[in-house]
C-alpha cells in the first residue's frame, strides 16, 4: 500500500506541469462546449465533436436526452487501449487524466449560452478548445479521442496534428450539415479549423526550424549536440570571416523548436562567443525523427 503511495506521489512529482495541462484542458474543453459551442448547436473536434453530435442526434430523432461526458468516455475507452500498446504507459495515464478531468468539468459546468452569435460562439469556442489541446501535446501526451490516432499517424508519416485532426473531423462535419443543416456545419468547420490553428502553433515538438551555428569550437560543441539531441548535423571546417580574417567553422541542423532551448544552451555553454542563426524551416524531404 506504502508502496503504491510512494509510486503515486512520485508520478505527481515528476510530472505536476502534465497534470495541471490536463486539467487546464478539462476547464478550457468544458467552458468552450457548455457556454459556446453546444448552445449554438457546432461542435468541437474529434471524439468531444462527436459524442455532442450523437448526443444532438439522440435528442433529435428519438427524443432521449443523454449528456455528453458519457459519450465522451465510452469512445475513449477502445482508444486509451490502443495508446496503451502504441504510444506508452506514461503517455497513456496523463491521457486518462485529460479524459476525466474534461468529463468531470463538463458535468459540473452547466449549460448556459454567454452569446446568440455563432460566429462568435465558434471562434472563442475554438480557441478554447485548441489552447487546453495544444498545451497537452506540448507536455507531450494527448486529450484522448482522435488525437490519439493524429499522433500515431504523425509519428509515421510526418504530417501535422492539425492536419490528421481535420481530416477526421469531415465526417462529422458532413453527417451535422445533413442532419441540422449546412450552416451550422460552416460555422463547425471555423471553430474546429481555429482549433487546429491553436493546435498546431502551441504544439513545438512538430515545428521545424533550422539552426546555423558559427565557431571556434566545432568539435566540441557538434559532440555535445549529437550526444544530447541525437540530430544529424552538417559540419563545415573552412570558413573564413570577412571582417575578422578568423578561421571559422560552422554546424548547421534542424531542430524541433522544443529541441531549441536545450541546443542554445548546450551551444553557449561550450563557447559563449558562438553566432546562432534561426530560421524558420517550411518542409523537409527525407527522414526526420519526431519521436
Amino acid at each position: 500500500m506504502y508502496e503504491k503511495g510512494g509510486k503515486l506521489m512520485k508520478f505527481v512529482k515528476n510530472y505536476y506541469k502534465s497534470i495541471f495541462a490536463a486539467l487546464f484542458y478539462g476547464i478550457t474543453s468544458a467552458l468552450g462546449i457548455q457556454l459556446l459551442l453546444q448552445p449554438a448547436k457546432l461542435y468541437t473536434a474529434g471524439v468531444t465533436g462527436a459524442a455532442q453530435l450523437i448526443v444532438n442526434l439522440l435528442n433529435e430523432f428519438s427524443h432521449m436526452s443523454t449528456p455528453v461526458y458519457f459519450w465522451y468516455a465510452l469512445l475513449n475507452l477502445p482508444l486509451v487501449i490502443l495508446a496503451w500498446f502504441k504510444l506508452g504507459k506514461k503517455f497513456t495515464i496523463l491521457s486518462i487524466i485529460s479524459i476525466v478531468s474534461a468529463s468531470f468539468f463538463i458535468l459540473v459546468i452547466p449549460l448556459h449560452p454567454i452569446t446568440n452569435d455563432p460566429l462568435l460562439s465558434s471562434v472563442f469556442g475554438g480557441i478554447l478548445s485548441g489552447a487546453g489541446i495544444g498545451l497537452c501535446f506540448r507536455y507531450g501526451f494527448s486529450t484522448g479521442g482522435t488525437d490519439i490516432i493524429a499522433l500515431i499517424v504523425q509519428r509515421s508519416t510526418g504530417r501535422t496534428v492539425g492536419q490528421v485532426s481535420f481530416a477526421v473531423n469531415a465526417v462529422i462535419i458532413t453527417i451535422a450539415g445533413f442532419t441540422f443543416g449546412w450552416e451550422l456545419a460552416l460555422y463547425t468547420i471555423i471553430s474546429i479549423y481555429i482549433t487546429n490553428m491553436v493546435v498546431d502553433k502551441m504544439y513545438i515538438q512538430q515545428q521545424k526550424i533550422t539552426v546555423t551555428v558559427y565557431t571556434h569550437k566545432i568539435d566540441q560543441i557538434s559532440q555535445q549536440l549529437l550526444k544530447s539531441l541525437n540530430r544529424g548535423l552538417t559540419l563545415d571546417y573552412h570558413l573564413k570571416g570577412a571582417y575578422s580574417g578568423e578561421e571559422i567553422g560552422s554546424i548547421t541542423m534542424v531542430l524541433t523548436k522544443f529541441q531549441l532551448f536545450f541546443a542554445k544552451k548546450i551551444i553557449l555553454d561550450v563557447d559563449p562567443e558562438a553566432f546562432i542563426n534561426i530560421q524558420p524551416t517550411m518542409s523537409i524531404a527525407g527522414k526526420f525523427n519526431d519521436n
